[in-house]
């Protein structure tokens, strides 16, 4: 194998997935290298069998992992995901993912209901004008109101009078003071629609985020998200990959890497490169050779400590500035034996059928014995996706954390869990029973970057999203940002219309009618 390359990746999760994909197609020679033996790395979708296995590494490496329960029959009909998330149907990653083709790689449906607990029970979020008129929980002049704030949201509200001075507090404030919205009405839209995690959410990034999602109704169907098939994220990011091995990319998985270093181009082993020389060398576990490259993306999970204050972080451009910036997400997955899906509320509402995809949100303070900071958003998945056997069902739980002085995950996510399973058994008047469950803890790892001393041409992006609803996109984001970066430091500018300079070059000469078939 030759062992140089104009760009290594290190980790396989989405952002460098899409970067390595970008990067392929517009010409350049690129190395892909991930320790584990499977693509998607923090954001992984795994057999059940694969599952357990992650669980025993984790507790060998002293990570806060439990395990609970033995594992189904059938292991391998399951794919769950270690960092669950939807997809928005109008945003830059359904953007990308149409753009490259790597859509023709997945299957996906639309995410059902969207449901928040309120008092014990669960009531749906009104997602558009007729959902709000055939609700039964608000009165008509609260019905107005919403109206009124939605038709707010979607246009365009930056230099609205409503908005001046408002900006930066938060989002249930400016509910209550301007458009005069009931309590309930207002932790809906804040938690349910807006999807802030914390009570201190600031309103524009707010709002920004539900008019992209009211824009996304209708594009795809009644629902603004996407689910994919068989765990998305890491089923998705292994779509990418592909895309990346067809145009030519070189991919190692599953052999450690054991040194990560800079390189004097003037050593002797690289004077007959004088043209192109290397600036890092990457030592992988039983290879006889250092692999060279130009550039050198990295997950921040994988960079040892004594480049991360030396790389270039790209940081996603969606924000959410004045808001608590999450440590670490505690998360859960449970295996059920029993119904997962909610029949609708609005009998005769046109559903022809209830879908095993949904997303219930949790509001802070709302469940005794849970968090009063944070939400906590619970998704499930069925045989809809083929995510498991027919009569099962997974149930996703996840919770953002903002310090690392809080209890296990297994502690926090419990009271959710129980009444998650309440809930259905009340629901469906049937047993759904607890198969396994696992609980974990996922640290958001960063860097550290010092523009003074970082190194050309090493760059790092963060490792994973906690945000359920804005996490894909993000990557997506990043990944154009560190596209445009590896361009300008392997050809010193960016010149428009050049193909090696495009984020998806020529797509539809290149590869005809590939970007527009979803598979549904």
């Amino acid at each position: 194998m030759d062992n140089h390359f104009d760009v290594i990746v290190l980790g396989t999760g989405l952002t460098e997935s899409i970067t390595a994909a970008a990067l392929s197609k517009a010409g350049f020679k690129v190395a892909h290298i991930d320790p584990n033996p499977y693509y998607g790395a923090d954001q992984a979708s795994l057999s059940l069998d694969e599952l357990v296995q992650w669980v025993d590494h984790c507790k060998e490496d002293n990570y806060s992992v439990t395990h609970y329960g033995e594992v189904p029959p059938h292991a391998r009909q399951y794919s769950v995901s270690l960092a669950p998330s939807v997809i928005p149907s109008i945003g830059p990653f359904i953007s990308s993912l149409i753009a490259s083709g790597v859509s023709r790689y997945g299957s996906f449906k639309l995410l059902g209901r969207v449901v928040i607990y309120d008092a014990g029970i669960l009531k749906d979020v009104p997602q558009s004008k007729d959902d709000i008129f055939q609700s039964k929980s608000m009165s008509l002049l609260e019905k107005r109101r919403v109206t009124r704030f939605l038709m707010f949201a979607a246009g365009e509200f930056e230099n609205s009078k409503e908005l001046h001075g408002q900006e930066n507090s938060p989002l249930l404030d400016f509910l209550h003071s301007i458009f005069l919205l009931s309590e309930a009405t207002a932790r809906a839209i804040t938690y349910a629609l807006g999807y802030c995690y914390f009570i201190s959410e600031t309103t524009l990034p707010a709002l920004h985020r539900i008019r992209a999602y009211l824009k996304g109704s209708g594009r795809y169907g009644p629902s603004s998200f996407l689910v994919g098939y068989y765990g998305g994220s890491g089923e998705i990011a292994q779509g990418f990959c592909r895309a990346a091995a067809v145009r030519g990319g070189v991919y190692i998985l599953g052999r450690s890497i054991t040194r990560i270093s800079s390189v004097d181009p003037a050593e002797p082993e690289y004077t007959v490169l004088a043209s192109d020389p290397p600036q890092f060398a990457v030592e992988v576990d039983d290879f006889p050779d250092r692999i060279h490259c130009r550039c050198l993306i990295s997950s921040t999970t994988l960079l040892p400590g004594h480049l991360r204050t030396q790389a270039h972080l790209i940081r996603p451009s969606i924000s959410s500035r004045g808001s608590p910036q999450p440590f670490a997400v505690a998360r859960c997955i449970a295996i059920v034996d029993g119904p997962i899906t909610l029949p609708s509320e609005n009998e005769g509402s046109g559903a022809s059928e209830a879908s095993d995809s949904s997303l219930l949100v949790f509001p802070p303070g709302s469940l005794d014995g849970g968090s009063a900071i944070s939400a906590v958003h619970v998704m499930t998945a069925g045989p809809g996706t083929m995510s498991a056997p027919s009569g099962k069902g997974i149930l996703y739980i996840s919770m953002p954390l903002t310090t690392n002085s809080v209890p296990s995950a297994e502690i926090l996510l419990r009271p959710y869990l129980t009444a998650v399973l309440v809930l259905f058994r009340a629901e469906q008047q049937e047993q759904t029973r607890l198969i396994c469950s696992t609980f974990y803890t996922q640290e958001l790892a960063s860097c550290t970057s010092s523009t003074s001393d970082s190194l050309v041409g090493l760059l790092a992006v963060p490792s994973l999203s906690p945000h359920t609803t804005q996490g894909v996109d993000e990557a997506a984001v990043v990944a154009e940002a560190t596209f445009r970066k590896v361009v300008f430091s392997l050809n010193g500018e960016i010149k428009e219309g050049c193909e090696q300079n495009m984020f998806w070059p020529l797509l539809a000469e290149m590869e005809e009618g590939e970007g527009n078939n979803m598979q549904w």
